[in-house]
Formats: structure tokens, C-alpha cells, sequence
């Protein structure tokens, strides 16, 4: 299951994601999802969205998963984007004040 957490298509240097098989990004399905993620890494100033369309739950660790990529983007000099985010993950990264960490697309 751990290769299809991760849907990817890639144009050049801008890729998309979306996780799927599953509505929570949490500690269970974490580090497979943070591996995918970082993989997409390899190339510098890779422009990388990740759409959470289907994520309804998100628990710290997901969000580590997320700030992982975010810092593995800038250190490739790329860029990471989150997509699609609902109002209940919205509402937890605004309260964490991570809605002024991440760029939104």
C-alpha cells in the first residue's frame, strides 16, 4: 500500500500530487507518504503542489511530513504548495499558524 499513498504527475520541473486510499494524513501512513514526497526532491527547483482533496484528518505527524517537505523544497531551491485543503485541516494549521508557513494554491 505504501507506493499508492502517493499519486504523482510531473511536467518538466512541476509536479502534482494528491494522496489517495486514504481521508488522514497521520502517524500510521507518515513516514511512507514523507519518503514519496522526498524522492519528488531530486532535481532542484522542483515546483511541487500537493492537493489534500481527500484528507478530512491530520494529526502532528502528518503535519511534520508536510514541513519536511516544505524544507526539503527550499533546500533544493524549489517551491511546495498545499491544494484543496478543507475547512477542518485549514482551521488546525491556522491554529497552529501554519497558514503563514505554507503557500496555498
Amino acid at each position: 500500500m505504501m507506493d499508492t499513498l502517493l499519486k504523482v504527475t510531473r511536467e518538466n520541473n512541476k509536479i502534482t500530487g494528491t494522496l489517495v486510499d486514504t481521508d488522514r494524513l497521520n502517524a500510521t501512513i507518515a513516514t511512507g507518504v514523507k519518503e514519496q514526497l522526498n524522492k519528488n526532491f531530486d532535481d532542484s527547483e522542483i515546483c511541487f503542489t500537493l492537493s489534500l482533496q481527500n484528507i478530512k484528518f491530520i494529526d502532528s505527524t502528518g503535519i511534520g511530513v508536510l514541513i519536511s517537505a516544505l524544507k526539503t523544497a527550499r533546500q533544493h531551491n524549489g517551491e511546495f504548495y498545499l491544494t484543496d485543503v478543507n475547512k477542518e485541516v485549514m482551521d488546525l494549521l491556522a491554529l497552529m499558524k501554519l497558514d503563514k508557513v505554507f503557500d496555498f494554491k
